[in-house]
């Protein structure tokens, strides 16, 4: 609208000047030029319009579809009529007639009338040579002839209102995902074959939790449930399967919590659910309405946080909110007070709600997305990472405002409250608020149920952390390990003299081989040599020094050689201690994280054998938990990622 405002005003000031300049070839009245020239200028703007709205469905880069619409335009519009006037000039010679020429002319100006640049050059053309037009003719004729203009502004008319129609058609084909993907396999000649539509059964793995769900899906037992996945599969042109014969249903009041590593499947269902793509089979309603069929009535009823903000820059925070409530349907009077309250629901204060986006930081466009997302209580919310980039005090006050989005409406009806799936990298925030919990890795639904229920579930006993002291001078076993070093390459004097030994051990650089040596004759086997090796991430650090040209320092590998002791010993205690059902789970220098079975295991007898021999196995801190959520994530990622490379491998 605001185009055509300025097209017009433009146009008018366009004929003004001309008849101020006295361009009669435009101006003058005489064959009703003047009424014929605004007449096609007028009707060329909303064609043209119309005609530039279709031709961007075909581009994705504005700048490309910018660049070819004025190309195009100006090559029809100046070549088209140029080329027809040429072909009628020569096919009419009155010496040698040459119909074909003039059929010719007449069949390209009736194809290329259905492009407003062609209509707007051949009118204006032509009225510039209405004489010859006369002349062909041998009678008086105005611009309103067949052969100068008539034709074209009929066609001016017509497109006016045919070509808006047909883009305002195509822009809401162009958001139904179902449409759009049928199109692409007319246009492409493709046809959806069961082997790539559908997901990948091969894994056996899935877990009976899952399973169930699936079966509660399949059966109708979700059909009350708002948002409902029912075998959704998303496979992309290159073969990737990003969503893997995914079911689910969420019942109203609940805030459900994906989690699952970056690649894992979550965005994109996020974006099939929100209508951005269609799926590949399957499919999702969203309070009843299915998410390919029914785009538009699902996004009426749903509030969308993407994980990147999407915000005009150069509007303000109110001016987002206040938009986006009107697009949701609140009422004109209400959409101001709406606006006021979700702002100041998700902290933005009075300053920064009136701040033009683009000064926002990264939490506060983030706390932008949410009231975005919130405004006009909308049925169905989809918030993609909602907190990432705020600081402590802020998530917890974002955890406070989702909690009571979810809560809904006080009127007891618990119908009338909304649904919500986040998606975060924060296991807190998905304990906090989500008393159903899903995990995705390699496109599948891994788990499903609550916190405590998948810590129950996967958590194979209690998680002992424990933290080694550091190695000193003054220790007696390192100080037994120096000694015993340095005496491997020679020294024989001095030995009870402990100073004397630590200064020749400093001083003292051994290759790789004589490294190796000394640590074997310290232990009396080739289990600390064997670690000295570039492959191991434990020695790494001694064999990279120990194949310089210097050396590693007698010093440095007695430091490597009593941790490594001191890690056997607490790695014998507890399997010695609690046999098999001890494991080694994580290391990472001198803290180390061991999952013992509980069965028949008490918390109480666990402290007391740890502090019983904590003085002994040299530990500083320990600590025994439950599995956390963040463990049991992990697990499920590094057996996506085993999973993955076991395939691609094979």
């Amino acid at each position: 609208m605001m185009f055509n405002g300025t097209y017009f005003l433009f146009t008018l000031f366009l004929f003004l000047m001309r008849s101020a300049m006295d361009i009669e070839s435009f101006s003058t009245t005489n064959r009703g030029v003047a009424g014929g020239v605004i007449a096609t200028l007028f009707f060329f703007g909303p064609a043209a319009t119309g005609f530039t709205y279709i031709v961007s469905f075909f581009f994705t880069s504005p700048s490309m579809c910018n660049l070819f619409v004025i190309v195009f335009n100006f090559f029809i519009g100046m070549a088209g009529p140029l080329v027809v006037l040429i072909l009628r000039l020569i096919g009419s010679d009155p010496v040698n007639p040459k119909d074909l020429l003039v059929n010719i002319a007449i069949t390209i100006e009736w194809i290329l009338r259905f492009i407003p640049s062609f209509n707007l050059g051949k009118s204006l053309l032509f009225v510039i040579n209405i004489e010859y037009f006369e002349r062909l003719k041998g009678k008086p004729i105005t611009v309103w002839d067949s052969q100068v203009l008539l034709i074209e502004v009929i066609f001016l008319i017509i497109q006016s209102v045919a070509y808006i129609a047909v883009a305002i058609k195509m822009d809401k084909w162009a958001t139904n995902p179902a449409f759009v993907q049928n199109l692409k396999r007319i246009l492409t000649c493709k046809r959806a074959t069961t082997n790539l539509s559908g997901g990948d059964d091969t894994d056996v793995s899935k877990d009976e939790d899952v399973i169930a769900e699936a079966d509660r899906v399949l059966n109708g037992g979700a059909n009350e449930d708002l948002i409902v996945l029912n075998n959704l599969v998303k496979r992309y042109p290159n073969g990737k399967l990003a969503v893997n014969n995914m079911s689910l249903g969420i019942p109203p009041g609940q805030c459900f919590g994906l989690l699952g590593i970056n690649g894992a499947g979550k965005t994109t269902t996020m974006s099939i659910l929100t209508a951005e793509f269609p799926p590949t089979s399957g499919d999702a309603t969203l309070a009843g309405f299915s998410v390919t069929r029914e785009p538009e009535q699902t996004r009426r009823r749903t509030g969308y946080c993407p994980q990147f903000d999407a915000h005009f820059m150069n509007l303000t925070g109110v001016e987002h909110v206040e938009l986006y409530a009107s697009i949701k349907g609140v009422p004109k009077e209400l959409v101001k007070e709406a606006a006021s309250s979700m702002l100041a629901e998700v902290g933005l204060n009075e300053f920064d709600r009136n701040k033009l986006s683009s000064g926002y930081s990264g939490g506060m466009k983030r706390k932008l997305s949410v009231a975005c997302a919130m405004v006009g209580q909308p049925q169905i919310v989809f918030l993609d990472e909602p907190s990432t980039g705020m600081d402590p005090v802020a998530r917890r006050a974002m955890w406070g405002v989702i909690s009571n989005i979810v809560a809904g409406n006080d009127n007891g009806n618990p119908e009338d409250k909304p649904s919500v799936i986040l998606t975060t990298h924060s296991m807190e925030e998905c304990e906090a608020l989500c008393p159903q919990i899903g995990i995705m890795a390699g496109g599948k639904l891994r788990c499903l149920g609550s916190a405590q229920h998948l810590k129950s579930r996967f958590g194979k006993g209690f998680q002992v952390e424990l933290k080694l002291a550091n190695v000193n001078d003054d220790d007696e076993d390192f100080q037994a390990a120096e000694k015993a070093i340095v005496l491997s390459v020679g020294l024989d004097e001095n030995m009870d003299d402990v100073e004397a030994a630590h200064a020749f051990a400093e001083a003292t650089f051994l290759n790789l081989e004589k490294a190796k040596n000394a640590v074997t004759s310290l232990t009396g086997n080739e289990d600390l040599a064997n670690m000295i090796d570039g492959a191991n991430p434990t020695g790494y650090v001694v064999y990279k020094s120990a194949s310089s040209d210097i050396g590693v320092s007698a010093d440095e590998l007695a430091v490597f050689a009593v941790e490594e002791m001191r890690m056997k010993a607490v790695l014998d205690f507890f399997q010695s201690q609690y046999g098999e059902t001890a494991v080694l789970r994580e290391r990472q220098d001198s803290k180390v994280r061991f999952e013992v079975g509980s069965e028949n295991i008490k918390v109480s007898a666990l402290f007391g054998d740890i502090e019983e021999h904590k003085e002994r196995l040299h530990l500083t801190d320990y600590g025994v938990s439950q599995t956390s959520l963040e463990q049991v994530f992990n697990m499920h990622a590094a057996e996506a990622e085993e999973r993955k490379h076991n395939t691609d491998d094979g």
